[in-house]
């Protein structure tokens, strides 16, 4: 049971840990409304679509990348939260207020926003503890590194939609 509980949270790690968590998620989500109050009716369509897809598509990948070796452990309901609610909800949320800025703009957004969930799910579950990244040296290189990449989130999401758009009527793109 000891072991369940050591995957599923993470070491030492309680539900009041995730609770925290989540209220960092909610408060950044409360900055990103600031700017965009909600998802326009045209782009919900759109927001689905990046929603599922990267939700789903991260889940895995963390897994999958922790097995290879190029990313730290993620315990099972800190990788669910970050895919599902952080990645899925919230960045899907940023880019449909964000996707006409432009893509330097939009890949700030995205790395800074991605650096404060990564730098709190360290600070409060322990977790993106990695010493390095690829053939950086140091946690802060991994934390910042990650953060870096999900500053591709806008790139690749055009690029997606822009594919998705040529089959599916209502799918905007940027």
């Amino acid at each position: 049971m000891e072991s369940f509980l050591g995957e599923l949270l993470g070491p030492r790690n309680t539900v009041t840990d995730y609770v925290a968590v989540l209220a960092v998620y909610g408060a950044l989500f409360i900055v990103m409304r600031h700017a965009n109050a909600r998802v326009e009716l045209n782009f919900r369509r759109t927001f689905w679509f990046l929603f599922f897809g990267w939700s789903i598509g991260v889940f895995i990948g963390n897994y999958v990348f922790y097995q290879i070796g190029i990313m730290s452990f993620l315990p099972w309901l800190n990788n669910f939260l970050h895919t599902f609610i952080w990645i899925g909800l919230c960045l899907s949320f940023l880019y449909a207020g964000s996707y006409r800025k432009n893509l330097p703009e939009q890949f700030a957004l995205f790395a800074i926003f991605s650096f404060i969930i990564k730098w709190a799910e360290h600070q409060i579950l322990g977790t993106w503890e990695m010493d390095h990244f690829f053939f950086i040296q140091g946690n802060l290189a991994y934390i910042i590194g990650w953060s870096l990449m999900d500053g591709l989130y806008p790139l690749l999401s055009a690029i997606a939609l822009r594919g998705l758009s040529k089959n599916v009527r209502g799918v905007i793109v940027a």
